[in-house]
C-alpha cells in the first residue's frame, strides 16, 4: 500500500492552512479522503499491536484482525510460529474466515473449497486448467512479529521498518513485566464513532483528566496528572520540573529492587512516536485501583512490589499501561473515518490462579475511565462536525497532542504544524 497523487495532494493542501499549537481542521477528522490517505501512508506502514501469543496457544488457533477495510487472520502454524495472512482466497476473494476465532487444521475456503496450509501455501484447488500453478497462488502474507508475547502486525506492501532496531531497546522492560509468558484475564471493547485521530489526541492528555475522569483521577496524585499525566512531554514545563525530584527519587528505589530505569520521548520525526514513563503510584496505593489494594499477585520477575506504573506506548496505535500486579494493552485500531476500535486487555502473571485475580477490582478504574473516554471523544467528533466548528489552540497541559500532530504531519513529508 503505497500513498497516491491524489492522497498527497490532499494532505499538502491541508497542510498549507494548518497552524501550529491549534487542533486540526475539521476535514482531518471527518474526510474518508484523508482517512484513505491516512490507510496508505501512516497507518499501513507501522507496525501495529494485534493481540497477544495466549490467544492462539495450540496449532490451527486463529483470530481476525480488522484494521480499515482489512481483515489480517493471525493463525498459529506450530509451536515456534504464528502467522498472518490478508482474508481473501486467491481464486475470487472470497474471505475464508468469518468467525472472529477459532481453530482450523486447514483454511478452507467456504464458496468454492480452495484449501490452504497453515503456512498459506495453496493445497488444493478443483477442477482448475493444467496450467495452473498452485505456488502461484498461496494466501498474501502480511508481516508479523511475536515480540514477549505480543503479536504486531505490518501491512506494508514492501520491507517495513527492522523491527528489532525500531523497539528492541523496549525488550528489558517488558521482560521485567513477564509479558510473553503473561495471561489474559479479561477483555473489554468501547467502539468509538470517532476518527482514530481524535481517539488518540484523547489519550496524549490529561487536560481533560479532572473534568472527565473521576476514577482516573483518584488513583494518581494531582500533581503527577498535571505534570505527566499523559507522558513526559504533557504538562506545562513547570510542574515537569516540580515533579522530577520526586520522581528520580522513585526511580531510585525501584532500580534497587530490579526495575529497569529509562523513559522514552521520541521526537515527531520518528518513525513511530514511541514513549515509555514510569513514575511512582498515589502516596499509599499498592496498585491502579479503587482501594489502592492489589487486585492480582506480583507481575513478571518482580520478588516485591516498589510502587510504580508504566505506559508504554509502541506507537500512536498501541500502549501498554502496568503496575506492580496487572498489564493493560490497549489497542486503539482505525476502522473508517468516523470509525474506530478500542479494546483493552488486561493481563495478569502467567502463574495466578483464577481465584488469586479479582476481575471487578483490577478493571474497575480504566474500565471507568475507557467508557468516560467514548463518551467524550463521540461528543468532540459531533461537535466537530458542525458548521461552526473552527481549530482551538491547545493549552500547555497537551504537549503531547501537539507532538503527535507533528509527527502525523511529518508523515506524509508534511511540517506544517511543526
Amino acid at each position: 500500500m503505497t500513498i497516491t497523487s491524489a492522497s498527497l495532494q490532499t494532505m499538502r493542501r491541508l497542510a498549507a492552512t494548518t497552524r501550529a499549537g491549534y487542533s486540526f481542521d475539521q476535514e482531518y477528522y471527518v474526510s474518508d479522503a484523508v482517512f484513505q490517505a491516512d490507510m496508505e501512508q501512516v497507518i499501513g506502514q507501522k507496525w501495529i499491536l494485534a493481540g497477544h501469543v495466549s490467544q492462539v496457544p495450540k496449532k490451527g488457533d486463529y483470530f481476525l484482525f480488522r484494521i480499515g477495510v482489512e481483515q489480517i487472520i493471525v493463525i498459529r502454524e506450530n509451536a515456534t510460529s504464528v502467522r498472518a495472512f490478508f482474508n481473501v482466497c486467491r481464486h475470487r476473494g472470497s474471505t475464508l474466515c468469518s468467525a472472529n476465532s477459532g481453530n482450523a487444521p486447514r483454511l478452507v475456503c467456504p464458496y468454492h473449497a480452495w484449501t490452504y496450509g497453515l503456512d498459506g501455501k495453496l493445497i488444493a484447488a478443483r477442477l482448475m486448467p493444467d496450467d495452473f500453478d498452485k505456488a502461484d497462488n498461496g494466501l498474501f502474507a502480511c508481516h508479523i512479529r511475536v515480540f514477549h508475547g505480543l503479536i504486531f502486525i505490518n501491512m506494508s506492501e514492501g520491507e517495513p521498518d527492522d523491527f528489532d532496531t525500531t523497539f528492541g531497546d523496549m525488550g528489558p522492560i517488558l521482560d521485567y513485566h513477564g509479558i510473553a509468558d503473561a495471561r489474559i484475564a479479561h477483555r473489554g471493547s468501547y467502539p468509538t464513532t470517532a476518527n482514530w485521530k481524535l481517539v488518540v489526541e484523547n489519550f496524549f492528555e490529561c487536560y481533560h483528566c479532572v473534568p472527565s475522569h473521576p476514577e482516573f483521577c483518584s488513583m494518581h496524585a494531582a500533581e503527577s496528572i498535571v505534570a505527566v499525566g499523559a507522558g513526559p512531554s504533557s504538562g506545562p514545563a513547570d510542574a515537569v520540573a516540580g515533579f522530577m525530584p520526586k520522581l528520580h527519587a522513585w526511580e531510585a528505589s525501584a532500580s534497587a529492587l530490579g526495575r529497569p530505569i529509562g523513559n522514552i520521548d521520541e521526537p515527531p520525526t520518528s518513525s513511530h512516536l514511541r514513549l515509555l514513563m514510569q513514575r511512582m503510584n498515589k502516596d499509599g496505593f499498592a496498585a491502579e485501583t479503587q482501594d489502592g489494594t492489589a487486585p492480582a499477585p506480583l507481575m513478571g520477575k518482580r520478588s516485591s512490589a516498589d510502587g510504580g506504573r508504566m505506559h508504554l506506548s509502541f506507537s500512536p496505535f498501541s500502549q501498554i499501561v502496568a503496575d506492580d500486579h496487572f498489564a493493560i494493552l490497549f489497542l486503539f485500531t482505525p476502522r473508517a473515518a468516523l470509525q474506530s476500535d478500542v479494546e483493552m486487555i488486561w493481563l495478569v502473571d502467567g502463574r495466578a490462579t483464577q481465584e488469586q485475580v479479582d476481575i471487578d477490582k483490577m478493571i474497575w478504574g480504566y474500565h471507568a475511565t475507557t467508557t468516560q473516554d467514548k463518551k467524550i471523544t463521540e461528543d468532540n467528533q459531533a461537535g466537530i462536525m458542525s458548521s461552526r466548528y473552527r481549530p482551538g489552540r491547545y493549552s500547555e497541559q497537551e504537549g503531547s497532542v501537539v507532538n503527535f500532530q507533528k509527527w502525523y504531519l511529518n508523515q506524509f513529508g508534511l511540517d506544517r504544524a511543526g
